[in-house]
């Protein structure tokens, strides 16, 4: 009968046998993510942070909001740019006029690179083969060889030459002249000064939108943020940004733009499509460069006159706590 029925003796020790291996696989299972998760901290993300007075860059782990590393690079570390794969820092330093080359996986230094007087800022092409230097006391740019890890050419823009960006396709180099308030268009194959557009005094930010169909700058000398064509250079709008609009970044999808506001000690955040200020809060003196995490939740903000690192929550900007940084915080990345 079916509830009578009865197990062999050999099918008992083989259920006996495969519970006792299932426990131990599990056991060696449980341990193993035990023994991961300890040995192997997780890291959800990274911003460095450059230190002028401190002339290094330091390591903050997004999990637990902590500097992990500080690397020495030169006096007078300014601004930090990633190559597109993320593989690769670039901080450039005033002081040293040089640009420091770092591994950001094995956080090695691979070079230090010297351009010309005051090295402010780096551009690098989508490619990632070429890397630019905006010399701000010289007035001028330096392209670098990334693979050889050399500078190939110096070239004049005009007063202030400060920071730069790439076009999609890498042919042409916007380079933004804060002493001249304007902008030169720079063929990166010739590298000659192709044309001249209208920029801003002061400008320290230049980012495209999404589709590259404008340009935001900020224009801190008149305390406006200005969206410029980015295929003629026209003006197109001006938003009143007051007390010195400075750090600039857009959330990835496009939506907001989030802005320092240097002498009133505070960040902004504005609505793109009406391009008008919904929020504005107080993080402390002199708030500097601006980076935003992938997932546009959080934002790092420099707070360069109290050496600290302000993390911000993006949809409100309401502060989550201020990490202890090195001397005159400024540059601000993020990568994954």
């Amino acid at each position: 009968m079916c509830g009578d029925k009865k197990i062999h003796p050999i099918g008992r020790k083989f259920k006996s046998t495969f519970q006792q291996r299932r426990q131990s696989w599990l056991g060696v299972a449980i341990f193993t993510v035990m023994f991961l998760s300890v040995a192997v901290p997780s890291m959800a993300g990274e911003v460095w942070v450059a230190n002028m007075k401190g002339a290094n860059v330091q390591i903050i782990d997004t999990s637990s909001n902590k500097v992990v590393k500080t690397i020495a690079t030169g006096a007078g570390a300014h601004n930090v740019t990633f190559s597109p794969d993320g593989k690769l820092a670039y901080i450039a330093n005033l002081g040293t006029n040089s640009i420091t080359v770092i591994d950001a996986m094995s956080k090695e230094i691979l070079a230090d690179i010297v351009t010309d007087t005051k090295a402010h800022d780096v551009a690098v092409s989508p490619d990632g083969k070429i890397a630019v230097s905006c010399n701000v006391g010289a007035g001028n740019i330096t392209f670098i060889d990334v693979a050889s890890k050399k500078a190939v050419h110096t070239m004049a823009t005009d007063k202030k030459a400060i920071t730069a960006v790439f076009s999609p396709d890498g042919n042409t180099l916007y380079v933004v002249n804060a002493g001249a308030g304007n902008i030169s268009v720079v063929d990166v194959k010739s590298k000659k000064v192709t044309g001249t557009r209208q920029g801003a005094k002061g400008a320290m930010a230049i980012k495209p939108t999404k589709n590259w169909g404008q340009f935001w700058l900020t224009a801190p000398a008149d305390n406006k943020l200005l969206l410029l064509n980015s295929r003629t250079g026209a003006l197109e709008a001006s938003i009143d940004v007051p007390g010195e609009p400075h750090g600039l970044v857009h959330s990835p999808d496009g939506k907001t733009v989030y802005v320092g506001q240097r002498k009133l000690g505070q960040i902004a955040m504005i609505d793109t499509a009406s391009r008008k200020i919904t929020k504005t809060t107080s993080l402390g003196q002199r708030p500097d460069m601006i980076a935003i995490s992938s997932d546009g939740k959080t934002l790092y903000v420099a707070i360069r006159d109290e050496n600290k690192l302000a993390i911000v929550s993006a949809s409100d900007l309401s502060l989550t706590m201020k990490v202890d940084t090195d001397g005159e915080t400024h540059g601000v990345a993020y990568r994954d």
